[in-house]
């Protein structure tokens, strides 16, 4: 009885205390609050008095406010004589009250905040920690039964959930701390009775904890989103706690659902948008346990899963009435619910293997959700193209899944799956275009879907070898868009958008078409039909002024270079047998052929930056057309290779620098900016390998190298004096196009080095012509040969300076000849004997003795002559 007693007092110091220190508080802080509010009250009468003193006036006179007088202010205090009282007890106040308002809003700071809000968080959380450590010392003492400790347990929440309802008048914000603590300690006494003591079946929990949810949501609405909270994370944590031998999916899901249902309801209801998130959540993450752990039940996950999405859609329609743009965290949770849910799909339909039809139909009722949402909410038009792309997510990754795990599936089943999804989303593309707000949108994922799909398709089939038309089918899909775009020319007039529609349903009849060639053909057509679609989509754009249309360009411009200049299996593609005129050059010329039919169209439209592209693009491909031809002439069966001869490298450098050339001379006649970088880049690789790797690196003299055995015409020609000479011509049209004097001061340094090394190395060919000789070792004639080449070349540089009075001629012959004299004297002097130094020396002397005198005679001194 002892025992007893004190239990009974603890309970009542317990439940007492709190409840009595809550009431407390909430009277005390309504008090005060009415405190400041009359505070407020009289400071604003003084205010008012200050600013509107009262004035005698006649009795039968009637005064009207002033006209600037604002409209909220009171008429003059005189007009009411219960005004005048009240003016006189307010002059009658202390003057220590016109300080108080300021005092109320020194004092709404931390303090307020902290004694206000927090004190009665923690309260709350105290008193559900008081109930867990009651129960807890019931269980060690061993003084109640469990049956005792879990009516006490819901008793004292339902005594809390009791007193916020007596608190709330007075104060909502403890009210709303008690309920939350009444709910949790509800929950609590409900997972006691099941997990700790099983006194109630698990059936029966599960009942219970829903009817219990159900209730906490109901209190939610009276105390807010806390308590509204707490009774979503407790239903959705229910299932898990009480747990199930023997787990029943449809039972399971449709519990989560109507606690789903039941949060996203009051969300609707009150707009507490965090607590989509948590459903959002919540739902994945059961979704997910069961993806881990069961094995059947895939019909009702895949139901709840769509569900869920359905419900996200309802709970936001109403917010997305009433207004046109919606708050930002509305429109997320539509997208990331709508997405979330889809990929959830996906996953459970991987996971299946794609055997059952449950996961596919629920699939498709998803997108038609998405569809529907898109097409009447224009807020998410966009939304829509969600639904083809999880369509080609599933399939793609079933295929993956399945090949890469080496278990069989069914062709024909991929493919019926591939042709009733992109047939669903395209004609309900098409279906939901006419008169929407957007139809060039519609109609753009029209053929996206019907293009994208019929691809993945043939991708995932080509290799069964199968005798399926595909060029035909492409033709075939072609169709209906033809159809659709000819009945669309109709409405053409009298449908807003209809013009952008037609440009897309039009484009979706080139990109079949154009697919068709390659699919017919072989893969390395693939990229040629991008380019013929290319110039008939710039066709299309161009005819119908289109910009949507000239966005696609760019996306095709792209295709095409990256497939054409990034692809390494462009290597890999059979030539044929005939050199030159080979795959490469058909390929690659319709490709450029198609690009500047493309261009024409679009300089009728005026878009520079796209025709700049354009153009670029075609002088990339055509660099790369004439790059790979020298390729297939040397390493036809090896196009892959890293190395390459000197001869090939020779070509390189000749092919390069009359590509240079011709954009220069583009440039110059155009003042072309893509012709004058095209220069430049095709003119650095060409100068660059020239000196580079065919002077420096892989010279003859320090590289074995074949050249052929005739003295001048040989590789040496090619490789050097060819380059020196179209580099001399370059320096001479850069006049007037290229502004930069230190780019046109290397190429002319890049000319003189070249034929400098050329007439060098042919006298070098003369004397060793397989280059057999290691290092730079001379003697004899070969030695004194070098400096008569040297000699006449300095010569004939000098000539032609004076002849065109350049300086940069003269000054390079200049220093050759200098270099000859140091030549003749350090080494000649020593290397070479008899007669063969009197003729180095006399005929240096005599060359020495002209330069002179031709400086004398066409001297460039400005000082005259003595």
């Amino acid at each position: 009885m002892d025992y007893l007693l004190l239990i009974l007092l603890g309970l009542a110091w317990a439940l007492g205390t709190p409840v009595v220190a809550l009431v407390a508080l909430a009277r005390t802080s309504g008090l005060r609050d009415q405190n400041a509010r009359l505070t407020a009250e009289v400071a604003a009468l003084r205010r008012q008095i200050a600013e509107h003193p009262p004035s005698p006036a006649p009795a039968e006179a009637t005064t009207a406010p002033p006209a600037e007088e604002p409209a909220s202010l009171p008429p003059p205090f005189v007009a009411e004589p219960a005004a005048e009282s009240a003016m006189e007890e307010a002059a009658a106040l202390p003057p220590a009250l016109e300080a108080a308002p300021d005092a109320v809003a020194a004092k709404v700071g931390w303090e307020q905040r902290l004694g206000a809000r927090a004190f009665v968080w923690v309260g709350a959380v105290t008193l559900a920690l008081a109930a867990i450590f009651l129960v807890r010392y019931s269980i060690d003492e061993g003084y109640l039964s469990p049956e005792v400790r879990v009516i006490l347990a819901a008793l004292f929440g339902f005594g809390l959930i009791a007193g916020a309802e007596r608190v709330r008048p007075r104060d909502d914000r403890v009210a709303q701390a008690m309920a939350a603590a009444g709910v949790a300690a509800l929950y609590g006494a409900l997972f006691a009775a099941v997990a700790l003591y099983g006194m109630i079946s698990r059936v029966a929990a599960g009942g219970g904890a829903a009817a219990l949810t159900a209730f906490a949501i109901g209190v939610s609405l009276r105390h807010g989103i806390f308590v509204a909270a707490l009774a979503f994370v407790g239903g959705f944590a229910s299932p898990a706690i009480i747990g199930s031998e023997e787990p029943n999916v449809p039972v399971l899901f449709g519990y989560l659902l109507a606690i789903g249902a039941g949060t996203l309801g009051v969300i609707r209801y009150r707009g507490w948008w965090p607590l989509g998130w948590g459903v959002l959540a919540g739902a994945a993450l059961w979704t997910v346990f069961w993806m881990a752990t069961a094995g059947d039940g895939l019909p009702w996950v895949c139901a709840f899963v769509v569900a869920v999405a359905g419900l996200f859609v309802w709970t936001t329609g109403k917010r997305l009435g009433e207004s046109d743009n919606p708050p930002i965290e509305v429109v997320a949770q539509v997208w990331t619910a709508l997405a979330g849910t889809g990929f959830l799909l996906v996953a459970l339909i991987v996971r299946d293997g794609g055997q059952q039809d449950a996961g596919w139909l629920a699939l498709a009722v998803h997108g038609t959700g998405v569809y529907a949402l898109g097409r009447w909410t224009p807020r998410f038009q966009y939304q829509a193209a969600l639904a083809p792309a999880l369509s080609l997510a599933t399939l793609a990754l079933w295929w993956a899944t399945m090949s890469s795990a080496s278990l069989g599936w069914d062709a024909d089943r991929f493919a019926w799956r591939a042709l009733l999804f992109g047939g669903l989303y395209a004609a309900g593309a098409f279906a939901l275009m006419w008169n929407a707000a957007r139809p060039g949108f519609w109609a753009a994922l029209s053929v996206a879907a019907a293009l994208t799909h019929f691809l993945l398709c043939w991708y995932v089939l080509r290799s069964l070898k199968t005798a399926m038309p595909w060029g035909l089918v492409s033709v075939g899909l072609a169709a209906p868009f033809l159809v659709g775009a000819e009945r669309l020319a109709h409405w053409r007039q009298r449908m807003p958008g209809a013009t952008e529609a037609l440009g897309f349903l039009a484009a979706g009849v080139a990109f079949f078409i154009a697919a068709a060639i390659p699919l017919e053909l072989s893969r390395e057509w693939i990229t040629v039909a991008y380019a013929i679609e290319f110039a008939a989509v710039a066709a299309i754009a161009a005819t119908l002024d289109l910009v949507a249309m000239r966005r696609i360009c760019w996306g095709l411009l792209a295709v095409v270079v990256v497939r054409f200049v990034l692809n390494p299996r462009v290597l890999d593609y059979p030539l044929g047998v005939t050199p030159v005129f080979n795959w490469i050059l058909w390929g690659y010329g319709i490709a450029i052929a198609a690009l500047v039919v493309g261009l024409r169209y679009l300089r009728r439209m005026r878009d520079e930056p796209l025709g700049r592209a354009t153009e670029a693009a075609i002088a990339l491909l055509a660099f790369v057309l004439a790059t790979l031809e020298v390729r297939s002439l040397f390493r036809r069966d090896s196009m892959d290779a890293v190395d390459a001869s000197f001869m090939e490298r020779a070509v390189y450098v000749m092919v390069w620098g009359a590509f240079a050339l011709a954009a220069l001379w583009i440039a110059r006649r155009g003042r072309d900016i893509v012709a004058l970088w095209a220069w430049r880049i095709s003119g650095l690789f060409a100068v660059g390998t020239a000196l580079i790797v065919q002077v420096l690196i892989a010279n003859p003299v320090f590289v074995s190298a074949d050249v052929g055995e005739l003295p001048i015409l040989n590789g040496l020609l090619a490789a050097y004096a060819i380059p020196a000479a179209m580099a001399a011509m370059a320096r001479r049209w850069m006049a007037g196009v290229e502004s930069d004097k230190a780019f046109a001061m290397a190429v002319a340094m890049a000319a003189g080095v070249l034929a400098f090394v050329y007439v060098s190395l042919e006298v070098r060919h003369f004397f060793d012509p397989d280059f057999g000789r290691p290092g730079l070792q001379a003697e004899g004639v070969e030695l004194y040969a070098y400096s008569f080449v040297w000699l006449l070349f300095g010569v004939a540089l000098l000539a032609f300076g004076f002849a065109r009075g350049s300086a940069v001629l003269r000054h390079a012959g200049m220093a050759l000849v200098c270099i000859v004299v140091l030549k003749v004297f350090l080494v000649d002097l020593a290397g070479l004997q008899g007669l063969l130094r009197v003729i180095s020396f006399l005929g240096l002397g005599a060359a020495l003795l002209g330069l002179g005198f031709a400086y004398r005679r066409f001297g460039f001194d400005s000082t005259p002559q003595q």
